[in-house]
């Protein structure tokens, strides 16, 4: 296929992407409430949504990707910045690619920084186990040899 025949399918799957990065970000600042809230029955509901959303976003990746393959370009970022700088002109695109890179900055700063508050609100319920059971508090992920442990076997809120 041509490549003037794929500008419109790839234009289609920025503009769909956008759309879905702009959901994103509305569903990881409810999760970000949701979670400096301590609000687990909200949480369940945004984080099935969120899914969801990375769902939807995943399509449009593939689309973009099998027309970057049609095109004869590598897939991700490199092939698609390639099509671009093919195939439009900074004023055919600009804005709207600039609003993708700029929405997938942002929507993985929100997502890297609800992870950081799940850690911490782990580690707090980690701490109220602690005291509950009167088990010593662990201080970090892996056990001394290194293996990887959730620190809550063996509680049991029985012994409170």
């Amino acid at each position: 296929m041509d490549a003037n025949q794929l500008k419109g399918p790839f234009l289609a799957t920025v503009q769909s992407t956008i759309a879905g990065l702009t959901e994103l970000r509305e569903v990881l600042l409810n999760e970000q409430d949701a979670l400096v809230g301590n609000q687990p029955e909200a949480l369940e509901q945004i984080v099935r949504h969120k899914v969801e959303s990375l769902q939807q976003l995943e399509h449009g990746v593939q689309a973009r990707e099998q027309i970057l393959q049609q095109a004869g370009l590598p897939g991700g970022l490199v092939g698609a910045e390639q099509f671009f700088s093919a195939n439009f002109t900074p004023a055919e695109m600009m804005q709207d690619w600039e609003s993708l890179v700029n929405l997938s900055r942002e929507v993985s700063d929100l997502n890297v920084h609800n992870g950081k508050l799940a850690r911490a609100g782990e580690r707090t319920t980690r701490e109220a186990l602690g005291i509950l059971t009167g088990r010593p508090q662990t201080t970090g992920t892996y056990s001394r040899k290194g293996a990887e442990s959730n620190g809550l076997s063996g509680y049991s809120l029985g012994k409170c």
